[in-house]
């Protein structure tokens, strides 16, 4: 990569030179007219090392800056992955509601979700007229893309305005489509990077990574032959934190029927039909499940001199630590790059890197409240940083 200089070494390149030219040096005093040309010329030849800097940056699709901020990034994944970062979906909610027989209750009439609901004050809207026949329901589409609009089962809502002889409150009972929040930046440069190492081998398990992130709100798949099944395969889904169920990367049923849907069929409809089926003709079946996620937690014994700000510290440090662990795919995964092991050693590393000369007892951790001295994560098994306690 390209170093660019300050204006400082500019300026003073540009005196060295000029010396050289007339073998004499240059007066230091604020109004010498040749320093000020140097500084303008060092001004001019920032501005061309930070384009040429720039360039450099967006050649790359690891550096790239997104096309809002002038860069490729997009441009790299769109030639890569066959698509742009997916946007926000807004959530459409089965209701249930009551009334009187034969009351009509007008296209784009809005409902509000109540303080009791998962998100209180967002705005879902009847798309299409709907007149009572008795044990109703009608569908609401949120007015608020993403995981800010998304409502559970049970949640309520009230009309904005009154309904003639329809019941102002209504009762979700169904997901019709999950709300799901747009894919940020750094996900979607991670994925085209992950498309451009793996190489697609028509069924490999390198190809059903590839594949699932055709499916908007996935984080990341862990292919395996399933144990004792020939020509069978476990495909275990984590969902990104904001479109899991729990938010620890646990997917919904209706993430698991999109990746299916994906890994079955290209999504992409330009490609003519016989092009776009995917799973190989050899395999029998593909067990779409989700990931099993695990509570880490720490325990420190006898730390001396804590104070909030080294908590602070530790707890970040050994979050990172713990949610960078993933199980490890052999037939997908770069050996150097294998992380999927947490034991005492690791983590009383973190703590010393995290605050350099910490001074304390022992280290302890429970996986899924069990303890360990070391802990392997396999197949859909992934870790969660539950908790950090001192003894």
């Amino acid at each position: 990569m390209i170093t660019i200089p300050t204006l400082s070494q500019l300026a003073t390149s540009i005196f060295s030179d000029l010396e050289a030219a007339y073998g004499s040096s240059i007066p230091s005093f604020a109004k010498s007219a040749l320093r000020a040309i140097a500084y303008v010329q060092a001004a001019k030849l920032k501005l061309f090392y930070l384009s040429i800097a720039n360039l450099q940056k967006n050649i790359f699709v690891d550096t790239a800056d997104p096309i809002a901020s002038g860069g490729t990034l997009e441009r790299f994944g769109f030639v890569k992955l066959g698509r742009y970062p997916f946007a926000a979906q807004a959530g459409q909610y089965i209701v249930s509601v009551t009334g009187t027989v034969g009351s009509v209750i007008a296209a784009n009439t809005t409902f509000k979700s109540d303080d009791t609901s998962s998100n209180p004050g967002i705005l879902y809207i009847l798309d299409v007229a709907y007149s009572l026949v008795g044990s109703d329901t009608i569908t609401l589409r949120a007015l608020t893309s993403g995981d800010a609009g998304r409502m559970s089962n049970g949640d309520t809502m009230s009309a904005t305005a009154p309904i003639a002889g329809v019941n102002s409150s209504v009762t979700v009972v169904n997901t019709f489509i999950e709300a799901l929040d747009g894919e940020t930046i750094e996900a979607y440069r991670q994925k085209a990077i992950e498309a451009y190492q793996l190489e697609p081998q028509g069924g490999a398990a390198t190809d059903y990574r590839l594949w699932a992130f055709d499916a908007q709100g996935v984080e990341n798949t862990y292919p395996y032959a399933k144990s004792g099944a020939a020509n069978e395969i476990n495909l275990y889904v984590e969902a990104t934190l904001a479109d899991s169920t729990d938010g620890k990367g646990t997917p919904s049923a209706a993430l698991l029927t999109a990746v299916q849907a994906v890994v079955e069929f290209d999504p992409e409809t330009s490609k003519p039909l016989n092009e776009r089926g995917r799973r190989p003709l050899g395999v029998y079946a593909v067990n779409y499940l989700p990931v099993t996620v695990m509570n880490v937690d720490i325990v420190i014994y006898g730390y001396s001199g804590l104070t909030a700000a080294i908590q602070t510290l530790i707890y970040n440090a050994l979050k990172a630590h713990v949610d960078a662990i993933r199980p490890f795919v052999a037939a997908a995964d770069v050996v150097a790059d294998k992380n999927d092991i947490l034991d005492v050693n690791q983590i009383i590393s973190v703590i010393l890197v995290a605050v350099p000369g910490s001074a304390f007892g022992s280290v302890a951790f429970s996986v899924a409240s069990v303890p360990y001295s070391s802990y392997t994560f396999i197949e859909g098994n992934i870790p969660y940083f539950n908790s950090i306690t001192y003894s």
